[in-house]
């Protein structure tokens, strides 16, 4: 805590400095220090344009991106619902060829069956 305490003790003596040094300034060196004015409303106008033109140019670049990005997602989904439609038909036509060849299985063992018994006679 007594850190804290003599840290303001420290900075008033500085403050106290820099306002001595200020007025132990030559009035001829005050012409060349430049004053140190606060920006003219000329100049804040042009950064508020500038500002504006700026987040206008980032909102169309947003927007394109964004435009671009759903784009690029339709294609995606235009893409998958091709390869689902295609993979249904396969899968029909995997079911279709599945049921023929439990039919064939099933006359062929008729079949056998029938050549079985005419034999065992």
């Amino acid at each position: 805590m007594e850190t804290m305490a003599s840290s303001p003790a420290k900075f008033d003596s500085k403050t106290i400095k820099r306002k001595k040094d200020k007025e132990n300034i030559d009035p001829e060196t005050l012409q060349f220090i430049p004053p140190t004015n606060p920006p003219s409303t000329v100049s804040d106008s042009a950064q508020l344009e500038d500002i504006e033109t700026m987040t206008t140019d980032l909102s169309k670049e947003i927007n394109l991106l964004f435009s671009n990005y759903a784009k690029t997602l339709s294609e995606r989904s235009a893409v998958d619902s091709l390869h689902v439609h295609e993979f249904d038909e396969i899968l029909k036509e995997a079911r279709s060829l599945e049921v023929q060849i439990r039919q064939k299985k099933e006359n062929l063992r008729s079949h056998l069956t029938m050549v079985a018994k005419t034999l065992q006679r």
